[in-house]
């Protein structure tokens, strides 16, 4: 039985670092795709028709009824973190450096999903969750002002994209739906909001080399909108949602090192500092506490649980 415990501990954690290799790569993926010949709107088209035609593909094998996806708030969930989410983040991302893009989305996302909290359901923090915060707005405001910062243009659309990506984590956990609808609505029905709109705007699909579609639609498609969600949901079962959300404190630091790494960026001494205060106010915020409990006696602490409900 204990050696059954470890292994779900040790799977578990595997999947979680999986997410965070995988948001931090999409990141650089998509600031080469748009750098290259491609369009926001060509990235966004291709991840969900990709995604779209695979889980279509599942559903009509598995026999899987897909009347659970056309409900009012599994739609506006899917398209809170689908075409909304992917369209401002990548709008912002084509305006500002892949290093701030980490920072500045799952640098404000913990203060976004707090505020819809309460003006929602009247939740408040723990202690250790406004340390957070402040740390958090601490780091926000180096970035924003050191010479390799956003443009104020680029902060407001990552905002955006930060607020819908919180809605969506807040309502779905509010509306209780499942990972296998989201996993089946996300791409279906974001590809028929998204296709007839892209048909009108700006779109360099018929220039790009087949190379550059293939590898935002395998990665886009198949390994963000299927793989990381799948792992996010084991990772969460396997070791609870506290635990799993600050393993997530990772991913500014491992998508800036990418970015030095992949894409030549200048990394500068405050933009390294503001990295380093937003990863621990994200651990804060994620009650880190919990995973150390975790890893030392196999159970997140009550306080800590009730914290991440």
């Amino acid at each position: 039985m204990e050696r059954s415990i470890k292994f779900d501990k040790v799977t578990g954690l595997l999947a979680g670092l999986v997410v965070v290799m995988i948001w931090s790569g999409w990141i650089i993926i998509s600031k080469w795709g748009l750098s290259r010949s491609l369009t926001v709107w060509d990235v966004t088209g291709i991840r969900f028709l990709t995604a779209a035609a695979i889980v279509v593909v599942y559903a009509v094998f598995s026999k899987t009824s897909l009347k659970a996806i056309f409900t009012l708030p599994v739609v506006i969930c899917s398209l809170c973190c689908g075409g909304l989410y992917v369209s401002a983040s990548l709008i912002g991302l084509l305006i500002s450096d892949a290093a701030n893009t980490g920072v500045i989305i799952n640098g404000t996302m913990p203060i976004m999903c707090a505020l819809i909290l309460y003006v929602w359901k009247k939740d408040r923090l723990i202690r250790t969750q406004y340390l957070g915060i402040t740390l958090i707005l601490v780091a926000n405001i180096l970035l924003f002002t050191s010479s390799g910062g956003a443009s104020l243009s680029a902060l407001m659309w990552l905002l955006l994209a930060a607020f819908f990506i919180a809605f969506y984590s807040v309502s779905m956990n509010i509306w209780q739906i499942n990972i296998k609808t989201i996993l089946l609505s996300v791409p279906i029905i974001n590809a028929l909001f998204f296709t007839p709109i892209w048909v009108f705007l700006p779109s360099h699909l018929n220039i790009a080399p087949i190379s550059e579609i293939v590898l935002q639609g395998a990665y886009q498609g198949i390994v963000v909108s299927i793989l990381a969600l799948f792992c996010m949901s084991y990772c969460i079962n396997k070791l609870g949602a506290v635990s799993a959300s600050a393993i997530m404190a990772l991913v500014p630091v491992t998508s800036v090192l990418l970015a030095i790494w992949m894409l030549d960026q200048t990394l500068t001494l405050q933009m390294a500092i503001a990295i380093v205060i937003c990863s621990v106010g994200i651990a804060c915020y994620s009650s880190l506490q919990s995973l150390l409990d975790w890893l030392f006696s196999g159970k997140e602490s009550e306080s800590n649980v009730i914290a991440g409900k």
